[in-house]
């Protein structure tokens, strides 16, 4: 299988399992998040741009918009763009690896999405995203930490594609990318759930 149709299979899922999905996910950003997210924001201009990669239903929108800051939601499952539509959350389709970023903003946020992605399609998007950012924009990402891809029913009683990654192999591919490293946090979101990293990056400048 080819790493295209790893991304569909996975995106199909979530379609499918939406309801599931998030049922299954708490209302609540976890405890662990507000920290790495509080540290980014302050390194955004107040109001500034902040374009949300995989922002689901959006949790973290509603956390990152009532702090005053310029949102903009994308997601690559319609479904989920319906749902944050029709709370009030500005919101279009976007799939990261196939469709282009059209603006340039101060900070791209990616919680939680990039674990689905091959190391190739993960540096394709670090070059995409480091593009879409203005002069010493942010990035702040999560991943989970560990080794290797699998395959994974679940959470959802469905396929999902997850890649597991090492610091200093993330740290080495986003310097690569033309990336500053800022900060880096662990944390254990569940007994079921690997270590997750939470990483700030800052676009470099040549």
């Amino acid at each position: 299988m080819n790493s295209q149709d790893a991304n569909r299979i996975t995106l199909e899922t979530y379609s499918d399992k939406l309801q599931k999905y998030i049922d299954s996910t708490p209302e609540k950003i976890n405890d662990a998040e507000y920290p790495w997210i509080d540290q980014a924001l302050e390194l955004v201009p107040q109001g500034g741009s902040i374009l949300e990669i995989g922002s689901g239903a959006g949790r973290n929108a509603g956390y990152i918009a009532n702090k005053g800051y310029d949102l903009e939601c994308t997601e690559a499952v319609p479904e989920f763009v319906d749902i944050m539509t029709q709370s009030g959350l500005a919101a279009r389709q976007l799939n990261i690896l196939t469709d282009p970023i059209e603006r340039q903003y101060d900070m791209v946020f990616a919680n939680g999405v990039l674990v689905h992605f091959t190391p190739a399609q993960t540096k394709q998007v670090f070059t995409k995203i480091r593009d879409a950012l203005n002069p010493h924009g942010v990035f702040a990402f999560s991943v989970k930490m560990g080794e290797g891809e699998k395959w994974t029913a679940e959470k959802l009683d469905a396929p999902r594609y997850f890649y597991y990654w090492q610091p200093n192999e993330l740290r080495d591919l986003t310097e690569k990318s033309g990336f500053e490293w800022l900060a880096m946090d662990t944390a254990e979101t569940s007994l079921k759930n690997a270590s997750w990293l939470y990483i700030i990056l800052r676009r470099k400048e040549v």
